[in-house]
């Protein structure tokens, strides 16, 4: 008996999971390739931040575009953490 409320239970969320992207795919606006500019100050705040979530975005396939980093004055330690980004993201650098 508790097998089958497992079950049942699994199938429901596989459902809703299911229905989710289905959802989430019919409310996808049109797929653009879109170029998004961070700009990196001082030591980088926020720049590790905003990377990941637009590469999430583009893993996910919600986004379709280039991640670019510009410097606005980073210091050099804000420079190593653009370069490793940059490798890890496939982003690009513009300096």
């Amino acid at each position: 008996m508790g097998v089958y409320l497992v079950l049942g239970l699994l199938a429901a969320l596989g459902l809703l999971g299911v229905c989710w992207l289905l959802l989430g795919r019919l409310l996808m606006p049109i797929p653009l390739d879109l170029t998004v500019s961070l700009t990196g100050h001082g030591d980088g705040e926020g720049l590790e931040q905003g990377v990941k979530a637009l590469h999430w975005l583009r893993r996910t396939g919600l986004w379709r575009g280039n991640i670019v980093i510009r410097d606005g004055g980073m210091s050099p330690q804000g420079l190593a953490v653009a370069r490793r980004l940059v490798e890890d993201y496939q982003a690009q650098l513009n300096m």
